[in-house]
């Protein structure tokens, strides 16, 4: 069987656990014996990388191109408000990078199209029209050994990672309840361009939760996935009085990272004086990651001598990180799905200390839990683990 998977970005240039799941759902697919290939997008490199460049990735085909807009999605956060507002109409109507993607599935016809976040790929074509008229062409050209092992029909799978078909920017804060009036007319475009797809898979029944009651996807079978498809080799603990804390994700507000500063000063500068020096001595703090507050979190830790602040690490330095650490830290003020930095982290066999936000509380013991944005709580959970 050929399947074929669509994101925005893939190694090397993945930001967050979206591309992960990706990553690990090819590595899957390849591994049951299927031909696996990966549809996604580039930097801009001159006018050639307007077409798809075809690489490798061990037993993964994959084709790479330059989505035309006013930048590429990675660039997106550098911009503002009104950039980014033209940028998505353009995204949202890119036919010329629907076309790409049509050429492509027409040329491989694969047996299973499986969408993940579509979002600067180009336009959000239906994929129950396009995979119509790939077989209308195979037909046509008298493709009878791909038609027998496409049969009738390609199947059309969308992963959901996020909120990215109400808010844009696929960030919203944990408490949020009620759309807002450009969240809804963005929402109604989306179940517009989306379609129904045969399957809807959600890592978490909030996120499901979430769509459903906005009306996305009525005609869709869903499945709920909630086990992990990461293969990680559980650590043994460290045995010691040095407590390990350890942050991995993105450097920017919505994650966290300015809850935890304010937290930890507040840990290290108790009013009693003993306690803090006892803190600073038998606790250690690193941070994983990379982001616009980078610059911000490097300037902040250098008061304190036991935080490093590594940048963003993959493969066996992350690995390592998570095998010599005892609590991970997930302090996200927004709306979550089900993060792969817990799942990672569990593996390890790491403790969690972990924000009740979306769907966190479906993967979590509720003593794990506190309050998005809680300073005092966040500072009072770092001592009890201390």
């Amino acid at each position: 069987m050929k399947i074929c998977l669509i994101n925005n970005l893939y190694k090397p240039y993945a930001v967050g656990g979206a591309e992960k799941v990706v990553e690990e759902r090819a590595k899957k697919y390849a591994a049951e014996g299927n031909e696996v290939l990966i549809i996604t997008s580039r930097p801009y490199q001159g006018l050639r990388s307007l077409k798809p460049e075809i690489g490798n990735d061990g037993k993964v085909v994959i084709y790479r191109f330059y989505v035309p807009n006013l930048c590429w999605y990675k660039d997106l956060v550098k911009h503002n408000f009104l950039f980014k507002l033209i940028w998505h109409k353009i995204d949202i109507f890119n036919f010329w990078s629907a076309r790409i993607i049509y050429k492509i599935l027409k040329q491989e016809i694969p047996n299973v199209i499986e969408t993940h976040n579509l979002m600067g790929v180009g336009s959000y074509p239906d994929f129950a029209v396009t995979k119509s008229r790939i077989l209308y062409f195979a037909r046509k050209q008298n493709r009878d050994k791909v038609l027998k092992s496409v049969k009738s029909d390609i199947k059309w799978i969308h992963y959901l990672h996020d909120v990215q078909l109400v808010e844009p920017s696929g960030v919203l804060p944990w408490n949020h309840t009620k759309d807002k009036w450009y969240q809804k007319i963005y929402s109604w475009i989306m179940k517009w361009r989306m379609g129904n797809p045969d399957l809807v898979i959600s890592p978490s029944e909030f996120l499901k939760n979430f769509y459903k009651s906005r009306g996305f996807f009525g005609r869709s079978e869903w499945k709920v996935e909630k086990i992990s498809n990461f293969q990680f080799p559980i650590s043994n603990q460290i045995q010691n009085s040095n407590i390990k804390f350890l942050f991995v994700g993105s450097l920017v507000e919505h994650k966290g990272v300015g809850v935890l500063m304010q937290a930890w000063d507040a840990l290290c500068h108790c009013e009693e004086p003993s306690q803090a020096t006892k803190q600073s001595q038998v606790v250690s703090l690193n941070i994983v990651g990379s982001g616009i507050l980078e610059d911000k979190v490097k300037k902040w830790a250098k008061q304190y001598s036991n935080i490093k602040v590594l940048g963003r690490l993959e493969g066996q330095e992350l690995e390592e990180i998570y095998k010599n650490s005892d609590v991970l830290i997930f302090p996200s003020i927004c709306l979550e799905n089900r993060p792969t930095v817990i799942l990672e982290a569990q593996k390890y066999g790491l403790k969690i200390i972990a924000s009740d936000t979306g769907g966190v509380a479906e993967l979590v013991n509720k003593e794990s839990l506190i309050k998005p944005g809680d300073v005092e709580a966040l500072k009072n959970a770092l001592l009890l683990n201390c």
